[in-house]
């Protein structure tokens, strides 16, 4: 059990604080609760420009740092394959099927 950095009561699940870096129990657990050094820096640091002050950890910039990019969706994925297609490509897809589905019922399948 860790204690509370600021009033030092025992918590079995202490906060962090990405500030500071102390463990806060749930009553502190804010910045502003348990008088942040860290807090103090960070609001000098920040600048005059209001782009700074918001911590935005999903811009589109730090998804594709980090990774987390969504993939496009089927229905895009299926708009660009069959945007892309010229007729004959499409011609053969359609026989294709027309194939598979005689083919199984012939099987008893379908």
């Amino acid at each position: 059990m860790a204690k509370c950095s600021y009033c030092g009561a025992s918590e079995s699940m202490p906060f962090t604080c990405k500030f500071c870096g102390g463990k806060f129990c749930a009553e502190h657990r804010l910045p502003e609760n348990h008088a942040c050094p860290g807090l103090v820096v960070y609001k000098e640091s920040r600048g005059k420009e209001p782009e700074k002050w918001i911590y935005e950890p999903f811009k589109a910039e730090y998804k594709e740092l980090a990774g987390r990019v969504p993939e496009k969706s089927i229905a895009f994925r299926l708009r660009e394959f069959f945007s892309s297609l010229d007729m004959r490509k499409a011609l053969y897809i359609i026989v294709a099927i027309i194939l598979l589905s005689v083919v199984l019922r012939s099987l008893g399948v379908i």
